[in-house]
C-alpha cells in the first residue's frame, strides 16, 4: 500500500529533479547532449574529424574496381584493330614448275622454271572508312557507359555516406535518450518511495532503457556494415572507419522538368550511348551498301627459266614477268543475295537502335521526373519534421512530464510522449537523408551533378 501523503522531503526534490529533466528534454530537442559520456564515440568523432565527402568521391572515381575494369574495356575498344587503316596481307608464292616424276620427291631436281608471285587486295574506296566509323562510335557508346558508371558510383558513395551520417545522428540520439531515460527511471524510484508512483513504472522505465542499450549495439554493428560497404566503393580496407562529418546542408533545388530537359536530353550518358548506336548503326548500313561494289585484286610474277637438258627444247629461254589486275563480282546472281541481306539487317538494326533511343529517352526523362518529386517531397517532410513535429513533440513531452511530477499523470503516458519526442527526432534526420539521398538520384538520373545543373541553367541550358 502506498502512503496517502508524499514525504515532506520528496516535495522539496520534485521542483529539484523536474527543473534537471525539463532543462535536460530542451537540450535533447535542440540537438545539445546532455551526457557526452552515453554517446558512443563514433558519433562524438564525426564532429572532429571526417573524410570529405568530395574526398571519397575522388577516391571512388579513381580506384573502383568496376570503373577500372570499364575504362579497360573503353581502351581495349579503342586499341582494337577496327579503328586502324590496313589491308589485308600480301599473298606470297613460289611455283616449282614442270618437275619430272622420275624427281619425286625432291621438287627441285631437273624442273624446267620456278614461278614467284606476289597479289594484294584492295577494297572499293570508302569501304574501309565506313569499318573505321563504325568503331569509333562503338567506342564512343562503351565511354558513355562509362560515363554512366561512374555516375551510378557517386550516388552510391553519397548514399552510403548519407546513411553514416543518418546511423550517428540515431546513435547520438540513442545516447541522449539513455541519458534521459536513466533520469525518468531515477524520478520513478523516487516517486515510488514518496508513494506517488509504482514499481511498475521502475520495471517499464528498465525495460524501456534495455530497449536503448539493444538499440545501441545494433546501430553500431549496422554502421560497421555500412563503412564496409563505402569502403569497398573506393577500394579500402572493409574494417577501416569512416567518420563522417555532423553538420549536412542539402542543395536548394527548385527546377522543374521543363527546364533540365535540354541538359537532359544532350548530356545524359545513357542518351549519348543510344546517340552512338544509333550513329554506328548508320556506318554499317553504309558499309553494307557498299559491299555492292567490288574488291580489286593486283598480283605479279616472275618465271625463272632454268637450263633444260640438250635435245628438249629447240631454243634458248628468256626469263620473263606478268602484271594481273582481277576483282570479284559481288552482283552475280550466286553472290547478290548475301549482299541484299546484309543491307536488309543493316536497316533493321538501324530501327532497333531508334527505337531503343526513343524508349530510353522516355525512362530518362520518367526517372528525372521521379527523382524531381521524390526530392521535392523529401524537402517538404524534412521542414516538416523540424519545424513542426520536434517542437510540438518536445512541449508533449515537457507537458506530460510536469503533470507526472504532480500525481496528474501516469508513467505509461509519459513513456508514449517520450516516445513520440524520440521518432520525431529519428524522422527529422531520416528526412533530411532521404533529401541527401534524392538529389544524389537526382544527379545520376540527369547526368550532372547539382552545381553543373546550376550552372547550366545559367548559361541558357546550351549544352553541346
Amino acid at each position: 500500500m502506498f502512503p496517502n501523503h508524499p514525504h515532506p522531503a520528496a516535495c522539496l526534490a520534485l521542483p529539484f529533479l523536474l527543473g534537471i529533466v525539463l532543462t535536460h528534454a530542451h537540450e535533447m530537442a535542440q540537438g545539445t547532449p546532455a551526457d557526452t559520456a552515453a554517446i558512443p564515440a563514433i558519433a562524438a568523432t564525426s564532429a572532429i574529424a571526417g573524410d570529405s565527402l568530395p574526398g571519397l568521391v575522388a577516391q571512388a572515381l579513381k580506384n573502383n574496381r568496376r570503373i577500372k575494369a570499364a575504362e579497360f574495356q573503353v581502351k581495349s575498344l579503342h586499341s582494337s584493330p577496327g579503328h586502324t587503316w590496313y589491308l589485308e596481307p600480301p599473298q606470297v608464292g613460289v611455283e616449282f614448275y614442270q618437275a619430272p616424276v622420275k624427281s619425286f620427291p625432291n621438287p627441285i631436281k631437273d624442273q624446267m622454271e620456278i614461278d614467284y608471285s606476289v597479289q594484294q587486295s584492295f577494297p572499293f574506296p570508302g569501304k574501309t572508312a565506313s569499318r573505321i566509323e563504325a568503331e569509333h562510335k562503338h567506342a564512343e557508346m562503351s565511354e558513355s557507359g562509362l560515363e554512366a558508371l561512374k555516375r551510378r558510383v557517386v550516388r552510391e558513395v553519397k548514399t552510403d555516406y548519407y546513411e553514416l551520417y543518418l546511423l550517428d545522428r540515431r546513435m547520438e540520439i540513442n545516447g541522449q535518450n539513455q541519458a534521459l531515460m536513466n533520469r525518468l527511471l531515477e524520478i520513478a524510484r523516487r516517486q515510488y518511495e514518496v508513494g506517488m508512483g509504482r514499481q511498475a513504472d521502475i520495471l517499464r522505465a528498465q525495460t524501456e532503457l534495455t530497449h536503448l542499450k539493444t538499440d545501441s549495439i545494433t546501430l553500431v554493428q549496422s554502421r560497421k556494415a555500412m563503412e564496409g560497404m563505402l569502403n569497398a566503393l573506393v577500394d579500402r580496407k572493409t574494417a577501416q572507419a569512416i567518420p563522417v562529418t555532423d553538420s549536412l546542408v542539402p542543395a536548394d533545388v527548385d527546377w522543374s522538368l521543363d527546364q533540365i530537359r535540354p541538359i537532359l536530353e544532350s548530356g545524359h550518358p545513357d542518351l549519348k550511348a543510344m546517340k552512338a548506336s544509333i550513329q554506328m548503326r548508320e556506318a554499317e548500313g553504309a558499309m553494307a551498301r557498299k559491299e555492292y561494289w567490288p574488291d580489286f585484286i593486283v598480283g605479279g610474277s616472275y618465271k625463272d627459266m632454268l637450263a633444260m637438258p640438250a635435245g628438249t627444247h629447240g631454243g634458248e629461254l628468256q626469263d620473263y614477268w606478268s602484271v594481273a589486275v582481277s576483282m570479284n563480282v559481288p552482283v552475280a546472281l550466286w553472290s547478290l543475295p548475301k549482299y541484299k541481306a546484309g543491307v536488309v539487317q543493316s536497316k533493321a538494326n538501324l530501327g532497333q537502335a531508334e527505337e531503343e533511343y526513343a524508349d530510353m529517352r522516355n525512362m530518362v526523362l520518367a526517372r528525372a521526373q521521379q527523382a524531381l518529386l521524390k526530392a521535392q517531397s523529401s524537402k517538404e517532410l524534412a521542414h516538416l519534421s523540424k519545424a513542426v513535429l520536434v517542437p510540438q513533440a518536445r512541449q508533449a513531452l515537457e507537458s506530460t512530464l510536469s503533470a507526472y511530477q504532480g500525481g496528474k499523470s501516469e508513467f505509461m503516458t509519459l513513456l508514449d510522449a517520450y516516445r513520440m519526442s524520440l521518432m520525431a527526432k529519428e524522422n527529422t534526420e531520416m528526412a533530411l537523408m532521404q533529401l541527401l539521398s534524392s538529389q544524389a538520384e537526382l544527379e545520376e538520373a540527369i547526368g550532372f551533378s547539382l552545381e553543373e545543373i546550376r550552372d547550366r541553367l545559367s548559361q541558357g541550358a546550351n549544352v553541346r
